[in-house]
């Protein structure tokens, strides 16, 4: 049994080192080398002024219908990336919410594809996903499919403040995706 005593820490400092052993090849280059380290940037930024004053502009032109008016249903839009605004702390737990889970999708990091996808979601006051879809493509299918996808699987969210008085919330982000050398 004393042995066995014995044995334990010697057991446990040689899987410590192994484990650390691991981590540093996995840094190392075979040829002797360190690695260079490849950098992705995936970023939230606030969407272009001219997306942004063209939906404003489509607002002004479409005022609510009947039946939204019937019905009581109060609906804003707002940027992600925007500042200074009603929404903004709002906004900010939405976007650390997608942040989490958002990355780069493998398939387009081995085709080496690059872009800015700008998307529209709805949230209603209940905090569901009611709308997502693409305003502006990033000019490669699996860009704007993550950028969906992401926004999606964030959802639920979380349900609009009662002091923001909103039935629906319309949000436009710009995903960012870039690959660095």
């Amino acid at each position: 049994m004393t042995a066995k005593k014995f044995l334990i820490p010697f057991i446990l400092a040689s899987l410590a080192g192994h484990a650390l052993l691991l981590a540093l090849t996995a840094r190392i280059d075979m040829a002797g080398g360190p690695r260079a380290e490849k950098v992705m940037t995936v970023e939230l930024k606030a969407p272009r002024e001219a997306a942004t004053k063209e939906e404003s502009s489509r607002r002004q032109e479409a005022p609510p219908s009947r039946l939204q008016a019937a019905a009581g249903i109060r609906e804003d839009s707002a940027s992600l990336g925007s500042r200074n605004g009603p929404y903004d702390s709002y906004l900010i737990n939405i976007r650390r919410k997608i942040e989490e889970i958002w990355n780069y999708p493998p398939e387009a990091i081995s085709r080496k594809a690059e872009g800015n996808a700008i998307i529209r979601f709805t949230i209603t006051a209940s905090g569901k996903l009611a709308e997502c879809r693409i305003v502006e493509t990033s000019g490669n299918p699996v860009l704007d499919r993550g950028a969906l996808t992401v926004v999606r699987a964030a959802a639920p969210y979380t349900p609009l403040p009662a002091a923001f008085n909103l039935s629906r919330l319309h949000i436009t982000a710009t995903f960012s995706y870039r690959l660095g050398e």
